[in-house]
């Protein structure tokens, strides 16, 4: 077995792990449903989507995780979206009902049963599905909004999943039935402590995760999507009750509750307090902060971003290159020989104004720390450079050593490595799309926090006078 064949099996293996601890870290379980007066079709026909797509990426892998190909093939990817936007729309859509492995379907799938019936039934079967569509773009303009303060590699990494357009339907749940009784389990060493509580609290706690761990850019999960759908579902929550067929078709579901009640069956959901509100206006303001900030900071340091297309020994990957404020930054690869050659290859010969709209032909050994080791290189390529002196052609031979760090954090030098490489660069304007995509964000996150003060306005109004708004 050769050093790659074992980074791969780790990598796999850490990666269910991880996958595992983060769908055990927070579960809910129902312990009661809302009234339905009618079948969720909508609903129950998007899981059958989502199965059915998860088949189809999964099936080479034993229904266990989708390819990388179809990953790269179906997910939302920046890049994508900003070299071939016609193409980039469509993999906003692709990338709904796109999974990554078992657990993250199963999942997804469980919150859309859970939450998915009542608010189905509570704004109509085609804006139950317009909400689901608009809270998954809106996932996608969040995610890409972020990316100055999450990190540029986030252009060229897939976003995929229904989470997004699941957490649009969390959101809408939130004001329509903030009552429910849940079932709010915590996992500690695969050992459940479960607690019961009202479905406004674990929503709460659920969202203030989203917005900590995202701003702490923790795990590999785009959690500021999910923020962006909760938003997106607050604010068309108030946009959809304007209509009083909505109204009329919500009360009818109030009133059958309020009837089961009588005969002790199920309580009236009651309405979020004013410091429910208060919380989450808090939260909403600081990600608004977060996106003018963001943006701003792109402006203020100059950032200028082009795209690193790499092969490495037949292994191709896209890294993004990111200048600003005279430094430079070259994000991580996934594919092992593209990214040892990117950690072997210095930073002047990448990114270097002497050598504006020059040929260099680099014969040479030189060294190179990797994780406090020194390792010896031999280069011999050829490098052609732009105007603005960032590489724009580069190909040739890398001879070098592999860098191994144990657990504790000891490294050391490995076997040797011989790597054939080309690469090429290309600049993309990210600015005026920032400025877009983060407005958009901004003015969903105050239409949101609108909503969340005037929609007692549309639920409080009575059922006669909703039928005769409607009928007379």
């Amino acid at each position: 077995m050769n050093f790659f064949e074992k980074i791969f099996i780790i990598t796999v293996f850490n990666k269910y792990i991880r996958n595992l601890k983060e769908v055990l870290s927070l579960v809910v379980i129902p312990r009661e449903e809302q009234p339905a007066l009618k079948k969720a079709w909508f609903t129950y026909s998007l899981i059958l989507i989502n199965i059915i797509v998860y088949v189809y990426t999964s099936y080479n892998n034993l229904l266990l995780t989708s390819t990388n190909e179809s990953i790269y093939k179906l997910g939302f990817i920046p890049q994508i979206l900003l070299e071939d936007p016609v193409q980039g729309v469509l993999r906003i859509f692709t990338s709904m009902f796109t999974h990554v492995n078992i657990f993250h379907i199963f999942f997804n799938m469980y919150f859309l049963w859970i939450f998915g019936r009542s608010v189905e039934n509570a704004i109509g079967h085609k804006r139950f599905l317009i909400l689901y569509l608009l809270s998954g773009i809106a996932a996608s303009i969040f995610y890409f909004a972020f990316i100055p303060i999450g990190g540029y590699d986030s252009l060229v990494i897939p976003a995929i999943g229904a989470s997004g357009a699941i957490s649009g339907i969390l959101g809408a749940y939130l004001l329509l039935f903030p009552n429910t009784k849940l079932m709010f389990c915590l996992f500690f060493i695969f050992i459940p402590i479960c607690i019961p509580v009202s479905s406004i609290i674990f929503l709460i706690i659920w969202f203030s995760e989203q917005v900590i761990y995202g701003f702490l850019e923790l795990g590999g999960v785009a959690y500021f999507a999910h923020v962006g759908g909760f938003i997106t579902g607050i604010f068309l929550s108030y946009v959809f009750f304007k209509d009083s067929s909505v109204r009329l078709n919500y009360h009818l579901l109030m009133e059958y509750s309020s009837m089961m009640e009588k005969i002790g069956i199920k309580g009236m959901p009651r309405r979020i307090g004013k410091w429910t509100k208060y919380f989450l206006t808090f939260l909403f303001i600081l990600i608004f902060l977060a996106f003018s900030s963001g943006t701003a900071e792109v402006y203020a340091t100059n950032t200028n971003i082009y795209f690193l297309n790499v092969t490495a020994n037949g292994q191709s990957d896209v890294v993004v290159l990111k200048l600003y404020s005279g430094k430079a930054e070259v994000s991580q690869s996934s594919v092992d020989e593209v990214r040892i050659l990117l950690n072997r290859i210095p930073e002047s010969f990448i990114c270097n104004k002497e050598l504006a709209n020059k040929n260099m032909t680099y014969r040479e050994f030189y060294n190179v720390t990797i994780n406090g080791v020194s390792v010896p290189v031999f280069l011999d390529a050829v490098f052609s450079y732009r105007y603005d002196g960032i590489v724009d052609y580069a190909s040739g031979n890398i001879s070098t050593y592999i860098v191994l760090t144990d657990i504790y954090g000891n490294s050391n030098l490995d076997g040797k490595v011989n790597i054939s490489f080309n690469m090429t660069s290309q600049y993309t304007n990210i600015k005026e799309p920032l400025v877009i995509s983060s407005s958009a964000s901004i003015l969903l996150t105050i239409g949101a926090i609108i909503s969340l003060f005037r929609i007692e306005e549309a639920l409080s109004v009575s059922f006669y006078d909703l039928w005769r708004e409607r009928w007379i």
